[in-house]
């Protein structure tokens, strides 16, 4: 009875140390592979049909949200940048640009306001539930950066999703 005892005592302790730690781990590892520009380890830890999925559907709804009251150029318009944002998302979304923007916040630096260009970004953990949490970057001088959603993959976990700030 005490060995039982012990075995589920075990067993709970793994998996509630899997339950708080994974979601560190899986970021760290990420990072570790961003700053290294290690695109093999990159390629295992990010879903890149997801991401670039999520990168153009937020693509779409702001080119929706900026179109005008429906006039016939403002449909026409719309469908052509809701085409070239899933196009710019399609060729943006790539191992080395993901690496640039959990090593440094953005796809590019360029894109990046000049005061945050060279800052540091920090990731906190949010659980989201079992099966998903988010990484919510902050600049050192604690301007939002980009949150990247993940996904449980096993005991693992994957990139699938990105929030543009």
């Amino acid at each position: 009875m005490k060995k039982l005892l012990a075995l589920i005592l075990l067993a709970a302790a793994l998996a509630g140390g899997w339950y708080f730690a994974s979601p560190w781990w899986a970021m760290k590892s990420l990072a570790d592979a961003a700053q290294a520009g290690d695109t093999a380890a990159l390629e295992e830890k990010v879903d890149f049909p997801a991401l670039r999925a999520s990168a153009s559907d937020q693509i779409s709804e702001a080119t929706r949200r900026r179109a005008g009251q429906g006039g016939l150029l403002d449909g026409i318009g719309g469908v052509v940048a809701e085409r070239v944002g899933r196009e710019v998302a399609n060729r943006a979304i790539t191992p080395e640009n993901v690496g640039a923007m959990v090593a440094g916040g953005a796809f590019a630096s360029g894109l990046l306001p000049e005061r945050l260009r060279g800052q540091d970004i920090g990731w906190n953990i949010e659980r989201e539930s079992f099966d998903y949490f988010r990484a919510i970057g902050t600049f050192e001088d604690g301007t939002a950066g980009p949150t990247l959603i993940f996904r449980r993959d096993g005991l693992g976990w994957l990139l699938t999703g990105v929030e543009l700030t």
